[in-house]
């Protein structure tokens, strides 16, 4: 993700969720320097995104934090390519696990993310600006890289 990106990503971010992120914070994101962050560019368009972040525990950690697609491109496996993509630059980052966290309402995600090998593994109430729960998931890199065919 470049600079140039920031305007679409925050164009689809508004566009997908309820509280979005503001193009500063996208931006604080990608700056900071534990940070991946891809884009999904088609014909010089942004049409989706990606940021994560490698923490660092006993091991390193993938936490991916946000994901989306444009609307008008979504259920078309682009959103699979993106969660493929940051996972493997993870491995690369010598990230074993991955979790995310994701609204309880948002079954199209959370389908995406058990196909690849995420399970639930903590409810939180009330963890969204709004007042809705998430689902806390994890993984394992390879385990999921290869439910996606990777």
């Amino acid at each position: 993700m470049k600079a140039v990106d920031l305007g679409r990503v925050s164009e689809i971010e508004r566009a997908s969720f309820k509280a979005p992120w503001s193009k500063r914070m996208i931006k604080d994101m990608c700056v900071l320097q534990n940070s991946i962050c891809q884009v999904l560019d088609m014909d010089g368009i942004v049409r989706g995104y990606v940021c994560a972040s490698v923490e660092s525990f006993e091991t390193n950690i993938l936490h991916i934090v946000n994901l989306a697609v444009d609307s008008l491109l979504r259920r078309q496996g682009y959103g699979r390519m993106l969660l493929a993509g940051i996972l493997e630059q993870g491995r690369d980052a010598g990230c074993e696990w991955a979790y995310l966290e994701v609204h309880t309402t948002n079954l199209a995600a959370i389908r995406l993310y058990r196909k690849a090998g995420f399970k639930i593994f903590r409810k939180r109430s009330h963890y969204y600006e709004d007042g809705s729960g998430a689902y806390e998931m994890g993984a394992a890199v390879e385990e999921s890289l290869k439910s996606l065919g990777r």
